[in-house]
């Protein structure tokens, strides 16, 4: 069977797996997200909180295959098993880059936001945060593509992805779902660094004007 009557074929199971791995993506990328900047700014704000970072730098040299191993016992086989890996492994680039965009801004500007009377906390989200977004972006770009690649080892613990036209090449020989698999997740990695790249362009010309 040549790769096109493969794709006619079983078209439909692809675009299932495709979006099974695009909505296991975004879960796993806002959550990280979300923790990532998190983390970043409590470790910035509180050096007490910074042995967090050692912590999460071992997490993440810890392989996924491995992560997702430990996860079964305690999580189970399943969407939960999987995601709780994916979060470990998407936080540490945004984090660190938090942490460095946050240390990055102007100590002048933070002075005169303080001088408006602005609280610390408006202070935080308005000017430091606005300020360190470029920074956070370009770790929530590596954290994006680096987790796109990843996912598909979530088919070894039973989650359906792109992953799963991987296995299914493996275990029977056949180039086709190996390809389509490998080759819809590099476009999809494509695809979405490329949208943060938009997104991290538009936010350095915002804080360029703000500057």
């Amino acid at each position: 069977m040549s790769l096109l009557e493969y794709t006619e074929f079983f078209g439909d199971t692809i675009l299932d797996l495709t979006i099974k791995h695009i909505l296991l993506f975004g879960v796993s990328f806002i959550g990280a997200s979300i923790l990532g900047v998190a983390i970043g700014v409590v470790s910035y704000r509180f050096s007490g909180l910074r042995f967090l970072t050692p912590v999460v730098n071992i997490l993440q040299a810890t392989p996924e295959i491995v992560l997702l191993a430990i996860s079964i016992p305690f999580l189970g086989i399943g969407y939960v098993g999987a995601l709780v890996p994916l979060f470990i492994k998407g936080i540490l680039p945004i984090m660190q880059n938090t942490t460095s965009g946050l240390a990055g801004v102007d100590p002048n500007i933070k002075e005169a936001a303080r001088g408006m009377g602005m609280s610390e906390l408006t202070v935080l989200l308005r000017v430091e945060l606005i300020n360190a977004a470029p920074v956070i972006l370009a770790g929530m770009r590596v954290s994006a593509v680096m987790l796109v690649s990843v996912i598909t080892l979530t088919a070894y613990i039973g989650v359906e992805s792109l992953g799963t036209l991987i296995l299914q090449g493996i275990a029977r020989m056949d180039a086709n779902p190996l390809l389509i698999g490998s080759g819809l997740s590099a476009i999809l990695a494509i695809v979405v660094n490329q949208a943060i790249v938009i997104v991290e362009n538009l936010a350095m010309r915002r804080v360029g004007v703000r500057s």
